[in-house]
C-alpha cells in the first residue's frame, strides 16, 4: 500500500472512529478533528470523489450511518460511480437518509448492471419517503427487457409506505417471468384494495408457477373474505403444489377466524 493511500484510509478509520468514540481511544491522530457530525459528514463526502474505490465505498456506507441529509448530493453522485459496490453503497446510505428527493435517481438504478445495487435501490425506495415521481419510474421499469430489473421494480414498488391499486401493476400480471408475477402479486397484495382480489383469484387457479399461486393464496388470506373461501378450500383440497396447498389452507383458517372474531 504506498503511503499516500495508506494516508487516505487512516483518515477515513479517524473519521468513522469519530462517529462512536474519542479520537484519542480509537488511536487516531489527526491535526483538526472534525468535531461533530456535520463535519465529519463533509469530510466523508470529499471521500467520495477518491481515487481508491475502497475509500469511497466506505466512505459512503459511513455517511449512511451518520444520517446527514446534507450529505445527499454526494451520494446521489456516487449512484454513477463506475464501481458498482459504491453504487449499492450509496444507494443503501439514501435509503438511510429517508430524503424523498432522491426517489427518482433511485427508481433509475433499478435498471443497473449490478444486481446488488438493482436490490440496495430497491431497498433503500422502500424506507424513504414515497412521491409521485418515484413510482412513477419505479412503475415505468415494469416494461424494462430485463425481467431481473423488473423484479426489481416489483419489490421497490411493494415496499413503499403507501402503494397505490394501478393498472401497471394489473398489467404486469401477464409478465413471462414467474418471479415478476409473484412480485407483482405481492405489491398488490399491499395495496389492501379490493379491486385486487379478482386478479389473485384467478392467478390463484390458473398461474402454472407455483410460488405465483401461493403468494396469490397468502395474499387473499391478508385480503379477501368469505367470498373467496371456495376457491381457497379448492386449491387446499386439490392444488398439485404441496406448498401452495399449505397456504392456501392457512388462508382459510385467516378468513375464517378473523370472520368469528367479528
Amino acid at each position: 500500500m504506498s503511503m499516500r493511500r495508506y494516508g487516505r484510509v487512516r483518515l477515513l478509520s479517524c473519521l468513522v472512529s469519530l462517529l462512536s468514540a474519542n479520537c484519542l481511544i480509537a488511536g487516531c491522530y489527526v491535526d483538526v478533528p472534525p468535531g461533530g457530525p456535520v463535519e465529519v459528514s463533509m469530510r466523508l463526502t470529499e471521500l467520495l470523489t477518491d481515487s481508491d474505490p475502497d475509500v469511497r465505498r466506505t466512505a459512503a456506507e459511513s455517511l449512511g450511518k451518520i444520517g446527514e441529509r446534507s450529505a445527499r448530493h454526494g451520494l446521489l453522485a456516487a449512484l454513477k460511480d463506475h464501481d458498482p459496490r459504491v453504487r449499492a453503497a450509496a444507494a443503501r446510505s439514501l435509503g438511510n437518509l429517508g430524503d424523498g428527493a432522491s426517489g427518482v435517481l433511485l427508481a433509475g438504478r433499478l435498471a443497473d448492471s449490478s444486481e446488488a445495487v438493482r436490490v440496495a435501490s430497491a431497498l433503500a425506495l422502500s424506507e424513504i419517503e414515497s412521491s409521485a415521481s418515484s413510482e412513477a419510474e419505479s412503475l415505468r421499469m415494469l416494461h424494462h427487457q430485463d425481467a431481473a430489473v423488473r423484479l426489481a421494480a416489483t419489490r421497490a414498488l411493494g415496499g413503499q409506505d403507501i402503494v397505490r391499486f394501478r393498472g401497471e401493476l394489473v398489467g404486469a400480471l401477464q409478465d413471462p417471468d414467474a418471479r415478476v408475477r409473484q412480485g407483482v402479486v405481492a405489491a398488490l397484495g399491499e395495496t389492501g384494495d379490493g379491486r385486487a382480489i379478482l386478479y389473485l383469484v384467478r392467478l390463484l387457479k390458473n398461474d402454472s408457477s407455483a410460488g405465483v399461486r401461493s403468494e396469490a393464496a397468502f395474499r387473499l388470506g391478508k385480503l379477501g373474505g368469505t367470498s373467496v373461501l371456495r376457491e381457497l378450500t379448492g386449491t387446499a383440497q386439490a392444488d398439485t403444489d404441496p406448498i401452495t396447498r399449505v397456504w392456501a389452507r392457512w388462508a382459510v383458517k385467516q378468513i375464517t377466524s378473523s370472520r368469528g372474531s367479528d
